[in-house]
């Protein structure tokens, strides 16, 4: 407790005044405390980015194609001749007073009845470019259909070896430039990682507790996944600072408790529910998961990193990179906006809608980077071990696969 006390910082702890009325009730339901439990671990989640194992020949016909020869085609297949297509993608590029007219044309290549519509509003309106896909064996991941090998479209984890792996997310990113990343290496330098790293001291942190009775020996453990009412500190290397103090934000729509075990330094979960973040509308503006899973190895120098994943509506995932539009389409590693659309919605295996039948959720796994907190209440008090953040309104989403 008296390094808990001294850790606190001045700035991160406001007047219990300016909690309202509603967060300091939510206070109550928080902390129950668990006897058997004698030893807690807090982390603050320093890197969220996609889980890439990109190898050679991993993609049917090479990577997707930079981004003037892709906007080239679908002009082509408006009817275009190729010749101005080419041109006009030459004037775009080049800029000067003519590119605003070429800017147009190139956002506007959308179609409904016949007429030019915003592409990047109405990706659905513009004609399935067909993105190259992942057609390689391992994927980071995890078996969340429970058919193992038999699961159809699936991997095979590079570390586990679990087969059966579902993350039909990979599959979509999986083949462009900017998603791509070396095998066993989490910390892919792709479009996620490089944004987090920018945006990550803006918005509320992601915090991860860990309980047990003995975190150094095999066993069970509870996992409370939550968020902050502060943001992260940068240390001097522009890194998320360790031990730093964070106070839960109250808020029921992003708590998350799991029973786990812990075996051999490696966290897992051994119950799937659902799991509720709220994040930063920029680039991750919510993460809900189904069947949720956790794969996180505790490491000797005190960090943590891992896998987080499970059944996500893909909309969620599409609307950031959609508000991006054509500015995120250009440059060698951008991506054809309503081709990730149309590879999202074509490759969603769960959450079939009654009405359509078509799959709503896509299968998913983000790598996870975590240094070591101090986690306290809202109200700048220890938690006691383990946080119990049991919601019993809390709703959950049918995340039944199903077939795109």
């Amino acid at each position: 407790m008296e390094r808990l006390l001294r850790s606190f910082r001045p700035n991160s702890l406001p007047a219990l005044a300016m909690l309202s009325a509603g967060a300091i009730a939510m206070l109550a339901i928080l902390p129950t405390r668990n006897a058997a439990a004698s030893e807690t671990r807090g982390y603050v989640v320093s890197l969220f980015t996609n889980a890439a194992y990109s190898t050679k020949d991993d993609c049917r016909d090479g990577v997707d194609p930079y981004h003037v020869q892709q906007l080239t085609e679908e002009l082509v297949a408006l009817g275009m001749s190729r010749a101005k297509a080419e041109k006009t993608l030459e004037v775009y590029e080049n800029g000067g007073p003519e590119a605003a007219a070429a800017r147009d044309m190139i956002t506007n290549r959308g179609r409904v009845n016949g007429k030019p519509v915003n592409a990047y509003v109405n990706p659905a309106a513009v004609i399935d470019p067909k993105l190259h896909w992942v057609i390689g064996h391992y994927a980071y991941g995890f078996n969340l259909d429970g058919r193992g090998a038999d699961s159809p479209n699936s991997f095979e984890d590079p570390v586990t070896h679990e087969k059966g792996v579902n993350n039909q997310l990979f599959r979509v990113f999986g083949c462009a430039n900017d998603f791509r990343g070396p095998p066993a290496t989490l910390s892919t330098p792709s479009f996620y990682t490089v944004e987090w790293s920018t945006l990550r001291p803006s918005f509320p942190a992601w915090l991860i507790t860990i309980s047990g009775a003995d975190l150094s020996k095999d066993g069970p453990v509870t996992i409370d996944i939550t968020r902050s009412l502060d943001h992260v500190l940068l240390n001097a290397q522009g890194n998320t600072e360790s031990n730093a103090t964070f106070r839960i934000d109250p808020d029921p729509r992003s708590h998350n408790v799991f029973a786990g075990q812990i075996k051999d330094g490696i966290v897992t979960l051994t119950d799937h529910h659902d799991l509720h973040l709220l994040g930063d509308p920029v680039l991750v503006s919510r993460l809900d998961l189904s069947h949720t899973h956790l794969r996180l190895t505790l490491k000797s120098d005190g960090d943590a990193d891992g896998i987080i994943g499970g059944y996500q509506p893909w909309m969620e995932i599409f609307a950031p990179i959609g508000h991006g539009a054509i500015n995120f389409e250009q440059g060698q590693a951008g991506v054809d906006i309503p081709g990730l659309y149309w590879a999202l919605r074509n490759l969603a295996d769960a959450d079939p809608d009654p009405r359509t039948g078509q799959n709503q959720s896509i299968s998913t796994a983000w790598a996870i980077e975590a240094v070591p907190a101090f986690i306290v209440t809202a109200q700048g008090t220890a938690l006691p071990a383990p946080v119990q953040m049991t919601l019993a309104n809390k709703p959950q989403r049918s995340s039944a696969p199903g077939s795109p």
